[in-house]
């Protein structure tokens, strides 16, 4: 939430500039590139979760 009051460049800054212009698809996608990186970062951190279950387990 701080990224998007006080950036000056980011994904923060695309998003509350995009609002601020009234230009939504530029909100959208900023959105929606911030929800794909969350899905790749998530699945890294699962993927290394189960990694070492199984490490651990054996």
């Amino acid at each position: 939430m701080g990224e998007l009051l006080v950036s000056k460049s980011g994904l923060g800054y695309l998003i509350m500039y995009g609002s601020q212009v009234f230009n939504i698809n530029l909100v959208i996608t900023g959105v929606v590139i911030l929800g794909i990186i969350s899905y790749i970062m998530y699945f890294m951190i699962d993927t290394l979760e189960n990694y070492c279950k199984k490490k651990r387990g054996a």
